[in-house]
């Protein structure tokens, strides 16, 4: 780390008084960091328009999608993305559904529908919010 950002954060860390205030620090920092990848798409997604944006995924669902935080995939290529969960607990790995979405059939290529990224996804077993 360079010496100018660990000063900096040594002084912020110096003026916390309980676990509270540490939470939010993690929180902002947290915040920041997914701002970096769905502002700056690498990868997969450099020169296109990502799944995110063209299914106008809403903020709280992009924070938790797998599909951009790791932007050097295809979300058909990404188990557990928002899109491949459903009411049922599903563990995201179903990729029937990209066969019939906009995303897949634009950047896709007709290239098989095979997961590539495990154990990353979001949480399962959503209930009548999983549905889209």
């Amino acid at each position: 780390m360079e010496p100018k950002v660990r000063d900096q954060v040594q002084q912020i860390l110096a003026e916390v008084d309980n676990a509270e205030e540490l939470a939010r620090i993690e929180r902002v920092i947290q915040e920041a960091k997914r701002k970096l990848v769905v502002d700056r798409p690498k990868g997969f997604w450099a020169g296109k328009t990502p799944c995110w944006e063209m299914l106008r995924c809403p903020k709280e669902i992009r924070d938790e999608c797998p599909a951009a935080h790791f932007p050097e995939y295809p979300c058909w290529q990404i188990q557990g993305t928002y899109c491949k969960l459903d009411v049922h607990g599903s563990n995201g790995s179903d990729t029937g559904i990209c066969r019939v979405c906009r995303v897949y059939n634009k950047w896709g290529e007709q290239e098989p529908l095979d997961i590539k990224l495990t154990g990353k996804g979001m949480a399962t077993g959503l209930g009548a919010s999983a549905a889209r």
